[in-house]
């Protein structure tokens, strides 16, 4: 029997990222919400460490050359800065007002959240439709802006380091900068407290950095065209697709994952004792859920890529768009948690 690493990978993947977000409570827009309102950083050291796995662990494996992450999506030469600028934003929107990332969503449906599993399939939905459907046409012309090329080496953070300073140098500020995030999370008193939240970062780090692997491994095996790590935006949407039309033995490493994150939370949730069947409060809650969700897979699409995909799986390979990104989503967080503290509905901003 061969084994097929684009199913089984995406799965294993997907289980590991969501037992760990699950298990350690991680979740962005908490993450996001604790900096910005309450001046809690605890949980953005969090995700940082989870970054800086993920890169460290990635960046081994591609110096094995047990990765080629030249052949990736986030290494092609041409940077979709526009696309990156406002997706960001209206994708961290999109999860204040939903209360989570895309990837939070499934988590959240794997231990009963009947509101999370709505407003998930409504990121699906929107993607497809910005990807194949009826909004593709404003995905092709906003994407046909803003767009800069690299002349070699792709947007790469390192390669533009190796330009300025040479490789040795270059590799010492790399090294440096982690293991300033790393410092930062482990010598935070409160942080240590929470084991849990340090060892599901870990783990998440880790699962970015063995989907580079599983899906380099299809690549060999001339399963796939280019190696992937975990996204939960668009392959929400293929997921969508492939439940109503095609077996699962035709599913992408994407699609796979969200199956494994959605089962793994359920799991740990049950093992927890943490499962709870919730649903939406009122018509003004399930309107934000909703319209918060078709924000997200807009932004999603139009990023190509969520807080993990464009964020976390981004980073990893040391890619421009990824700065770019978290910083465009901490802006679109900002603007919607200062309309809800503010009470005003998302419609009427710019109004008195």
């Amino acid at each position: 029997m061969v084994f097929d690493w684009v199913i089984a990978g995406g799965l294993l993947c997907g289980a590991l990222a969501g037992a760990a977000a699950r298990f350690g409570r991680l979740c962005t827009m908490s993450a996001v919400e604790d900096a910005l309102i309450g001046r809690d950083f605890r949980g953005a050291k969090a995700w940082g460490l989870s970054l800086a796995v993920a890169i460290a662990a990635t960046q081994f494996l591609s110096a094995l050359g047990w990765v080629d992450l030249s052949r990736s999506l986030y290494s092609a030469p041409r940077l979709h800065l526009l696309g990156t600028l406002l997706g960001g934003i209206v994708f961290g929107l999109g999860m204040t007002l939903v209360g989570t990332c895309s990837f939070g969503l499934l988590i959240r449906a794997g231990g009963g959240d009947l509101r999370a599993a709505v407003s998930a399939g409504l990121v699906g939905i929107f993607a497809i439709a910005m990807t194949a459907g009826v909004l593709s046409p404003l995905r092709e012309a906003l994407l046909d802006w803003g767009v800069f090329t690299f002349p070699a080496g792709g947007p790469s953070m390192l390669d533009m380091l190796n330009r300025l300073l040479g490789r040795g140098p270059s590799l010492a500020v790399l090294a440096g900068v982690l293991a300033a995030i790393v410092a930062a999370a482990l010598l935070d008193r409160r942080l240590r407290k929470r084991p849990r939240l340090l060892g599901g970062s870990v783990l998440l780090g880790l699962a970015i950095a063995f989907g580079w692997l599983a899906t380099s491994r299809a690549v060999d095996a001339l399963i796939l065209d280019r190696p992937e790590s975990l996204s939960f935006v668009a392959p929400v949407g293929r997921a969508l697709l492939q439940f109503m039309m095609e077996p699962f033995r035709n599913a992408a490493f994407g699609v796979a994952a969200a199956i494994g994150a959605v089962v793994a939370s359920f799991l740990v949730a049950l093992w927890r004792r943490e499962l709870r069947w919730e649903a939406f409060d009122d018509a003004t809650e399930m309107r934000r859920h909703l319209f918060g969700g078709a924000l997200m897979g807009i932004g999603g699409v139009l990023a190509q890529g969520c807080t993990i995909g464009q964020g976390m799986s981004a980073a990893s390979t040391l890619a421009i768009s990824a700065p770019i990104f978290i910083a465009s989503v901490l802006v679109g967080a900002k603007l919607g948690l200062a309309h809800l503290i503010e009470g005003r509905s998302l419609w009427r901003i710019g109004r008195a």
